[in-house]
């Protein structure tokens, strides 16, 4: 068995000083040149010089260093639905194998909601194996792919769970090269867990820093939690931001705004726009986490005095039919709509076509609906938690209110709502910042970069 990745450098964080690493290959002050020297955040978010995070360390040599190094990837998803965080991981799955010669495979549960993202994720030539981790057999089966592979992949979307730290424990059994990517920062405390589940998840969660070769925070709001919250090695906790696919979020204009405004608005059950509506989209999977409660109270409060918005609310979720119910029960017909999970390709229109874009939710890491919006030229009213205040980076680009605070939610919507001009701007403030901060390309390749380091 080869050595583990994680004991090779253990030595190496004694003494360190805390967010002080040395990027390999000199890439630290190529960071520092590319990203800014507030690293990419506002002033409220990036204050400590002394503890910026390291940049992912890569050779720069080709697009995917990889391709000389490793030949076999095994990424492991653990969700039980489709969110940002899985889109993440098909499009980085989609990019390894584009750039070969590695071979990636997909290990994912069994769940019938996930049916077509895997079978999507499949479809590229990839390997998928379809696991629930519950039975022996299914451990032996994933322990056998991790020893069969170069480098485990586990794309961490929830701290807490069985089924992810089972595979970060059987990729160590295996002796295998681990790299975690973590897409929330969510205090464990604060969960709606037990007191003996907490008290294990809380003393779980940090085992993660000692099985991982890597630990991937997508945004400085979860690497702070990670090393400073969680005790996680600075060296070897990275930020590689979240990005978008800048080519496929792009704004519509003329009569292709027209149509996929009206093609929005019919899919979300609100029938015709009336003339200069104003459409805010919401893009997010319909959990407690998303803070659509606050959304449906905030819509109440803005229709009052702006009849002519609509609210078009894109995902689906456990909550859909209490989220229904309330909009219902808030006098909502007709003025906010869910239109239930729809394909990529459509919601890049539908976003492209929208005039703002409403995040509503209680935590995040960094919220890759955010992103995709304003590159499509949406001016973003958001909720200032986990990394959302790097992407909305000060009052030029969006506006951010409170968590669980509707009115104050409602009185940001209706400023915008009330401003042609002021939309105007921040929709294209907010394309510039994604264009020129959030490049999933370059996620994916400061991502596949750790692998071979």
């Amino acid at each position: 068995m080869e050595r583990h990745a994680g004991d090779e450098h253990a030595e190496a964080d004694d003494g360190a000083a805390p967010g002080q690493p040395e990027a390999p290959g000199g890439q630290e002050q190529e960071e520092k040149g590319r990203r800014g020297p507030d690293d990419g955040g506002h002033e409220g978010h990036d204050t400590n010089q002394r503890s910026r995070p390291p940049a992912a360390p890569h050779r720069g040599l080709d697009r995917f260093w990889i391709i000389r190094r490793i030949r076999r990837i095994l990424y492991v998803s653990h969700s039980k639905e489709v969110g940002g965080a899985e889109l993440y991981l098909a499009g980085l799955i989609r990019s390894v194998a584009a750039a070969g010669p590695a071979a990636p495979a997909l290990v994912c549960r069994r769940d019938a909601v996930l049916d077509e993202w895997a079978a999507r994720v499949a479809s590229g030539g990839v390997a998928l194996h379809r696991l629930d981790l519950t039975a022996p057999g299914d451990c032996l089966a994933l322990l056998r792919l991790a020893r069969g592979a170069d480098v485990v992949h586990l794309n961490l979307a929830f701290p807490v769970g069985r089924y992810q730290l089972l595979s970060a424990l059987l990729a160590r059994l295996a002796g295998r090269r681990l790299v975690v990517t973590h897409h929330l920062g969510v205090d464990i405390a604060g969960l709606p867990l037990g007191a003996p589940a907490r008290r294990f998840w809380t003393a779980a969660f940090p085992l993660y820093d000692r099985l991982a070769r890597w630990n991937v925070a997508c945004s400085r709001a979860v690497w702070d939690h990670l090393v400073r919250g969680c005790g996680y090695s600075a060296r070897r906790t990275v930020l590689v931001r979240n990005g978008a696919d800048l080519d496929r979020f792009q704004p519509l204009a003329g009569a292709d705004r027209a149509e996929a405004r009206a093609e929005a608005a019919e899919a979300a059950g609100l029938g015709s726009l009336p003339p200069g509506a104003v459409l805010a989209c919401t893009v997010a999977r319909l959990s407690v986490q998303k803070g659509l409660a606050d959304l449906v109270d905030a819509a109440r409060i803005v229709v009052a005095d702006h009849p002519d918005v609509r609210f078009v609310v894109v995902g689906d979720g456990e909550l859909r039919e209490e989220l229904a119910a309330r909009a219902a029960a808030a006098g909502l017909a007709g003025r906010l709509g869910l239109a239930g999970a729809r394909p990529q390709a459509q919601v890049a229109r539908w976003l492209g076509a929208a005039d703002l874009f409403v995040l509503s939710s209680h935590f995040e890491g960094m919220p890759l609906a955010l992103i995709e919006a304003m590159a499509a030229g949406c001016a973003p009213v958001a909720t200032d938690v986990g990394g959302v205040g790097e992407v909305v980076d000060g009052p030029l680009v969006g506006r951010l209110v409170p968590p669980r605070d509707p009115v104050a939610l409602a009185a940001a919507i209706g400023e915008l709502a009330a401003d042609a001009d002021l939309r105007g701007r921040l929709g294209c403030a907010a394309s510039e910042r994604a264009r020129g901060a959030f490049d999933v390309r370059d996620t994916y390749r400061e991502t596949a970069g750790l692998y071979g380091v």
